[in-house]
């Protein structure tokens, strides 16, 4: 099950406020943007709050490989890209892709 733009909401909200929220058991992950605009959603405090939760992070659409450095530095479990041949060199230049 995934979140729709009011979970991610209400999930960003309850990081900010460090408050509970309920969510469907069955969702083991908050597949989220970067940010909506201006309106930053991935950030420490976030990645933080969704893993005392038991929640993994997936960011998406992530395309330039500084910004997967930053996202992997920062915590985030997993990224979607349209570019997976970048994305195996981030992720072997950090010793996390087997040949």
């Amino acid at each position: 099950t995934g979140l729709g733009m009011r979970g991610v909401t209400r999930l960003r909200l309850a990081s900010l406020h460090g408050r509970p929220v309920r969510l469907p058991p069955s969702v083991v992950a908050a597949q989220v943007p970067v940010s909506f605009g201006r309106l930053p959603v991935v950030d420490k405090r976030f990645l933080a709050y969704c893993h005392r939760i038991g929640l993994q992070v997936h960011v998406w659409t992530i395309d330039e490989p500084a910004q997967m450095h930053h996202l992997l530095d920062l915590g985030v479990d997993g990224i979607m890209t349209d570019h997976v041949g970048v994305l195996r060199d981030v992720y072997r230049s950090r010793g996390h892709w087997a040949a």
